[in-house]
């Protein structure tokens, strides 16, 4: 009798429900402020007052006083103790500068640490805290990222011959022949302010220490546990196999906690010098002050164009503000040039970017880390050229497409995209958001005098980051059939577990009930590399599937010998491994039990279930897509209202349809905020005014579009999933479709916008023609 052949179940790709969200729901998640040490020690910094100035005395004195007081950590504590802060990198273009754990001499931003107080409870530290006198020399101020770029601007660093610390540029095709025979000559500049990534919980540190063993423990809310360990270990002059980092549940990241900052280091010093405990809980005001910033780009761009809007060539030059230090996203801009020419086949191409010392915070990652800043850049340029051209933005795109037939293409900013179908997914999203009938409103909207517009954009971004950035997995079965899996990702929000329960569930067959995902501990994983880059899936979730699929083969080979079988293919389903040729089965369970039976197994095979990857992709992913609005913009007020959102999205293979969908919720309206709403702002003395949340405006659910979610699927041959990722798609799309939108219902009144974000008043000076400019006269 010829036996009927079982597939595998389809579990991927099944709109699943994350199986770690229990635990958020219902307040029983563990994150680091929680972690229950006994006798714990609080800690609280003191801050510069002044944004920059040289330190001429730190006075103590008082704060030691106080009963509650056990240790006031200054610069000069740790001078010859710990090495200097680690930088973006050794050589290149990048000027280099030396951040200390806390500064002795000068300090470069307001808010920066000073001092360490560490004492019985969070109230004493806060009390002493104020006690501590520190006597400054006020230096001037360099705030303007242009004026910083100047040569007879004040320097941040004396060391230093200017402000300039990092140049790059790109280059492709023949510029000068472009702009030659070009019809027209487009140019734009615009501002893309800094911004704070706003994690919901801030960030935050324990470190325990033992002193017999010279062991060091840190409970660290960080995206990067393994570089953590190793940026930690290097400024205390410790080996890392002296220090664990365990990342507990973590309340968002968003990219800034993938750094390893200076608070870090100073609180771990202090529990090795007490032998004690230390935790240190940021406030609000602090993560918004003191950490790092997004954004910050200032972009001047010229467009050679035929008069049929064929793109012919594109220049831009970009000014990004690094902040007061070289931190490790110092080099950003480049990220972003390199993506500039976004999903069009432009011949020529010529791009320069630096980025500027400033008496700011350093600048650092935020969720698209330069991929929205490109965006920006090109899709704002093309709807600006449709709009001086009087042509429709949807033709324009179509006419510059890179076409489906020559992937993978080598883009002018040098990316190699491994796959797509632009011109497919904008013709979906068209037909989705039904395009033509929201023009036809928009018609009938403008002849009643109402400002309606609508913005349209296609996007590409750059994400997985390898070869040179593996990352690792392991499985392993137990005797009894139950399935742990380690991964180096580390998720803090993202629902890692259920995806990568997913892909073991389709490969053994096995429930997920009996799948465990364990992350975020350096003493149970041997290396894993940052969670960033919408990398997880591409890189971490291809590492779980290679050691799943070593796991596979392994009990195929056991369930053969078992039911006498050679050679036979084996299917896993339903908790059973099923002969493919023939009517036999077994327990997934009892042939797990068989694998740790040495006698019972085929001849020279090890008696485990346990396999470990580290995998590295071919190249990097390059996920798409189309996102079309409308926005309605109030004549008497500036304020815009969202009349409808449409994202249709190209991430490859689907893992999870309900994790893709909210990826891209939550990141659409991260860059409508971009936006709408936020801006870190300061006073030409670099003092903060948006220091609360009263006055740094982020949206709240009350206030958030309905979005409509959809997707194309172009898989990436680069990696084993085909999967592209998802994480930062929808914030990089979502700001300039909204103004592109703005710009287009405020065309009727040949308003240009230059900056964001959109403020009620930025919006009712454009509507009254009394705009602001920056740098440079407004583009003729």
């Amino acid at each position: 009798m010829q036996a009927v052949v079982k597939e595998e179940n389809p579990v991927l790709g099944q709109p699943l429900k994350r199986v770690e969200d229990p635990k958020f729901i219902t307040g029983t998640g563990l994150f680091a402020d929680d972690i229950p040490l006994p006798d714990v020690l609080h800690s609280v910094f003191v801050r510069s007052l002044y944004a920059h100035a040289r330190i001429k005395r730190v006075d103590v004195t008082e704060a030691l006083k106080q009963p509650a007081v056990k240790l006031v950590l200054t610069g000069q504590d740790l001078l010859n103790r710990v090495n200097k802060m680690p930088t973006v990198g050794e050589g290149g273009d990048t000027k280099l500068t030396d951040r200390p754990v806390l500064p002795f001499d000068e300090v470069n931003f307001a808010g920066e640490a000073i001092a360490l107080v560490v004492a019985d409870d969070v109230y004493s530290a806060e009390d002493a805290a104020e006690l501590v006198q520190v006597e400054y020399e006020s230096l001037p101020a360099v705030v303007d990222m242009e004026r910083a770029a100047s040569p007879d601007s004040p320097r941040v660093h004396e060391y230093l011959k200017d402000n300039i610390g990092y140049r790059s540029t790109k280059s492709s095709g023949d510029v000068v022949k472009a702009f030659r025979e070009a019809d027209h000559v487009i140019k734009l500049q615009q501002e893309f302010p800094r911004l704070s990534a706003v994690p919901m919980e801030p960030r935050n540190v324990i470190a325990a220490y033992e002193e017999a063993s010279g062991f060091l423990t840190v409970w660290l809310s960080t995206q990067a546990p393994h570089e953590a360990r190793e940026g930690i270990a290097g400024i205390l002059k410790l080996p890392e196999t002296k220090v664990r980092v365990i990342a507990p549940d973590m309340g968002g990241g968003f990219g800034q906690k993938a750094a390893v900052f200076p608070e870090y280091a100073a609180v771990c010093f202090a529990a090795m010098k007490l032998g004690r405990s230390v935790k240190w809980v940021e406030t609000r005001g602090e993560n918004l002050t003191a950490s790092s910033h997004g954004r910050g780009q200032k972009q001047f761009i010229e467009a050679a164009v035929r008069k049929d809007g064929r793109i012919l060539g594109l220049k831009a030059r970009i000014i990004c503000n690094g902040g007061a230090y070289s931190d490790w996203d110092f080099s950003m801009p480049d990220i972003t040039i390199g993506m500039a020419p976004g999903v069009y086949d432009i011949p020529a191409f010529k791009a320069e970017a630096m980025t500027v010392f400033t008496n700011e915070p350093p600048i650092g990652a935020y969720r698209g880390a330069g991929r929205p800043e490109a965006t920006y850049l090109i899709e704002r340029t093309v709807d600006v050229i449709a709009r001086r051209l009087k042509l429709d933005p949807v033709k324009v795109r179509l006419k510059n497409y890179v076409p489906k037939s020559r992937f993978p293409y080598k883009s002018a900013g040098g990316n190699t995209y491994d796959s797509g179908d632009y011109e497919g997914n904008l013709r979906r999203a068209l037909e989705l958001s039904r395009y033509d009938e929201l023009r036809g409103f928009q018609r009938e909207a403008r002849a009643k005098g109402r400002l309606v517009g609508i913005g349209v954009v296609t996007y590409v971004e750059v994400c997985g980051f390898g070869p040179d950035l593996p990352q690792t997995a392991s499985v392993a079965v137990s005797r009894h059939g139950r399935v742990t899996v380690t991964v180096g990702t580390n998720p803090h929000g993202q629902g890692h577990s259920t995806p990568f329960a997913q892909i073991v569930a389709q490969e053994l067959g096995v429930d997920l009930s009996d799948i465990v995902v364990l992350y975020g501990d350096t003493a149970a994983i041997p290396w894993g590399t940052i969670t960033a880059g919408s990398r997880s899936a591409v890189v971490g979730g291809s590492a779980v599937l290679l050691a799943s699929r070593k796991i596979r083969e392994k009990m195929s080979r056991i369930a053969a010998k078992m039911m006498g079988l050679r050679g036979d293919r084996m299917i896993f389903r339903d908790g059973k491994i099923f002969s493919g040729t023939s009517s036999k089965s077994l327990p997934f369970a009892e042939v797990a039990k068989t694998a740790y039976s040495p006698q019972s197994l085929p001849p020279g095979m090890e008696a485990t279930l346990y396999e470990y990857c580290a995998y590295a992709p071919l190249g990097n992913a390059f996920p798409f897509g189309t996102h079309v609005t409308m926005v309605e913009v109030d004549r008497g007020t500036g304020i815009i209202k969202i009349l409808k959102y449409v994202a249709v999205d190209d991430v490859g293979k689907v893992l999870n349809p309900l994790i893709v969908e909210g990826q891209v919720h939550g990141g659409v309206l991260q860059g409508v905020s971009q936006a709408l709403l936020e801006q870190m702002v300061y006073d030409e003395n670099g003092q903060p005014l948006t220091a609360t949340l009263s006055d740094y405006l982020i949206p709240s659910t009350d206030t958030a579009p309905l979005i409509e979610t959809y997707r194309t699927e172009t898989p990436s041959p680069l990696n084993p999933l085909g999967v592209k990722g998802v994480g930062e798609a929808g914030t990089i799309a979502a700001t300039p479709a909204i103004v592109n939108a703005v710009e287009d219902a405020l065309s009727p009144l040949e308003a240009v916008i230059e900056k964001i974000p959109l403020t009620p008043n930025y919006v009712w000076s454009l509507i009254n023609q009394k705009t602001e400019t920056i740098g440079e006269p407004r583009p003729s």
